[in-house]
């Protein structure tokens, strides 16, 4: 398979914007032509996943941690500990980060990425609420929509995943195939 290979985490209790949201820009992008795989991936062994409020989605397949992209979506606001599955979940995003994966979260997503280390001396953002705790965490916060450093990318607020899968398109499909893609959804992007 060429193109980009991108895997969206599902887990008992994500947020459901910040799967879905960033799942309709990716696959929008790949029906105009962008070479994205997009998937919904489950931490192994736990499937189907049950979002905030009550929406039970069926994955593709096992989170893979050789995937090109892992995309980690928040659990509300406040986070929860990273416990359980978000912290199996942590893990996974560890070993893919030490593979070479760009590993990207949408809003409290970030709370899993500082759990795996990825956010150690670098500028990261989160939903407004918790931006405050998450450098509390050690973390240089930004008050942004994206925040791109390369191997990690992270996105602010819930609608922030729409921006976060634009962000992608343009990174790994071009500027041309990201501005098709948010004239096809009729959304215009905020300036990351």
């Amino acid at each position: 398979m060429t193109g980009t290979r991108i895997d969206i985490a599902v887990f008992d209790g994500f947020d459901e914007l910040d799967v879905v949201g960033p799942w309709e820009v990716l696959r929008t992008a790949a029906t105009l032509g962008a070479p994205l795989h997009v998937r919904l991936a489950g931490i192994p062994g736990a499937a189907p996943a049950r979002g905030l409020l009550g929406l039970e989605i069926g994955v593709d397949g096992d989170l893979d941690p050789a995937a090109d992209v892992l995309v980690v979506p928040g659990t509300g606001c406040p986070p929860p500990p990273v416990l359980g599955a978000r912290a199996e979940l942590a893990a996974l995003v560890g070993v893919a980060a030490r593979r070479g994966s760009v590993v990207a979260s949408v809003c409290t997503g970030a709370f899993v990425l500082a759990a795996a280390g990825l956010l150690r001396d670098r500028p990261a953002t989160t939903h407004w609420d918790v931006l405050r705790v998450l450098g509390e965490r050690g973390v240089e916060t930004v008050d942004a929509r994206v925040v791109d450093t390369g191997p990690v990318i992270t996105s602010g607020g819930v609608t922030s995943g729409l921006d976060l899968g634009l962000h992608l398109v343009k990174r790994f499909a071009g500027e041309e195939l990201a501005y098709l893609t948010a004239c096809r959804l009729e959304y215009e992007a905020a300036s990351a």
